[in-house]
């Protein structure tokens, strides 16, 4: 199942620090790719907290202890975003840096070091490459991605499954043969990465604060933290994923991750949306698929749509929150790739009728976009994204709905 994984607030809590509120001092660790999407990552940041970047050391035997003297310890970072895996993966003279048998403790050494500073850990999967590149081998990627990932949650280090949100739209977010973004691509990982400190930031406010939890597409990356900003002081917001490639998706699993996310304080409202991805094109193997390639057709025609929508309801409806349905976004005319325009009231209208007699609010954020769809999305874009304006008013939207429910 290819989504945003989280780790359970009860290992949080035990595991990593209270942050103190206002402004935060953030590190950031990475590669080139994170200096690829830092520009748009410090606009979305913005006054709330001071960030400094960092490369990982680009050899097979690093040394923790003097990277982690030399970039961090005394310097009062509360929370460290870092990803890693690139610098050791990468093939020099037909093999890569550090031998498979070596990773997992190179992992663990990078994991130890961090904890000593104290600071609240995020750690961010290795985004992918697209196509060929010198020095890579998809296997060893894929092996080596795998271990870094399966060392963070028991350590309790937050996860941001980066790696995984750009594998489910390859060819929107990174450049051919390259691991490097497009620029949609740099917008959409900055975004991810702005989320997932910004989610690092909740965990030290007050627990007895209204706790809302938004789920749905990448839509909700551009506007969630505009719309975390204009709830301050009055809930606390965080951000999730659904599915994406999956031909059944399994609906139980995934408000089981919500709910464990939520921890025992669960959550008071929960707004959810699901739409984009059960229009977009895919092929024979549900594999995404450009809709003007042959074979090509929509991943969930109107009628399967509303018959998982009504299944994702009923799972929702355990968790015992205030459940809130978002309209999908429009799909501009001239729209390329794999989401193309398509008669979609064909999908709102149905699930606006559903959620009518399951008794759910309707945020209609289709409605809403739709006469001022030129002023709030990306001109020329290559998806369906909207711009900072755009996320903007979105996240308005969402506050003129979801706030009178507190």
């Amino acid at each position: 199942m290819q989504r945003r994984m989280f780790i359970s607030s009860a290992v949080a809590a035990s595991a990593l620090p209270v942050l103190a509120r206002g402004n935060h001092n953030v590190l950031l660790l990475g590669d080139e790719v994170m200096l690829a999407y830092k520009p748009g990552l410090l606009k979305l940041i913005g006054d709330k907290a001071e960030c400094t970047f960092v490369e990982f050391p680009k050899v097979g035997k690093p040394d923790w202890a003097a990277f982690c003297s030399t970039h961090i310890y005394g310097k009062g970072y509360e929370v460290i975003h870092f990803s890693y895996g690139r610098e050791i993966m990468f093939h020099e003279s037909g093999k890569p840096r550090a031998a498979q048998n070596e990773i997992w403790g190179i992992y663990s050494g990078l994991i130890q070091a961090l904890e000593k500073s104290g600071a609240f850990l995020v750690g961010c999967t290795t985004t992918p490459v697209r196509g060929k590149m010198a020095g890579y081998a998809s296997g060893v990627d894929w092996a080596y991605g795998s271990k870094f990932k399966q060392q963070l949650g028991p350590n309790g280090v937050k996860v941001n499954d980066l790696g995984d949100y750009t594998r489910t739209r390859l060819s929107e977010m990174v450049q051919n043969n390259s691991n490097l973004p497009t620029k949609v691509g740099a917008q959409l990982m900055a975004e991810q990465v702005a989320n997932a400190v910004f989610e690092a930031f909740n965990e030290g406010s007050d627990p007895n604060r209204p706790r809302i939890l938004i789920v749905g597409d990448s839509i909700v990356g551009g506007y969630y933290g505009a719309t975390r900003n204009l709830f301050a002081g009055e809930a606390i917001v965080y951000s999730g994923g659904t599915t994406y490639n999956e031909a059944k998706p399994d609906w139980k699993k995934i408000v089981d991750e919500y709910m464990e996310k939520g921890g025992e304080r669960g959550w008071d409202i929960i707004q959810f949306n699901w739409g984009l991805h059960a229009m977009k094109h895919v092929d024979e193997d549900n594999k995404t698929l450009d809709a003007d390639q042959p074979g090509a057709r929509v991943q969930f025609p109107p009628e399967k749509y509303l018959q998982h929508l009504e299944l994702f309801v009923k799972e929702l409806k355990r968790t015992g929150a205030q459940l809130v349905f978002a309209t999908t976004t429009p799909i501009p005319e001239d729209c390329p790739g794999s989401i193309v325009y398509l008669d979609q009231e064909a999908y709102n209208a149905p699930a606006r009728k559903l959620m009518k007699e399951q008794g759910i609010p309707v945020n209609d954020l289709y409605a809403f976009a739709k006469p001022q769809l030129k002023e709030l999305q990306i001109p020329h874009n290559v998806h369906v994204h909207f711009t900072a304006y755009g996320s903007e008013q979105l996240a308005k939207q969402d506050y003129s709905v979801l706030s009178p429910l507190l």
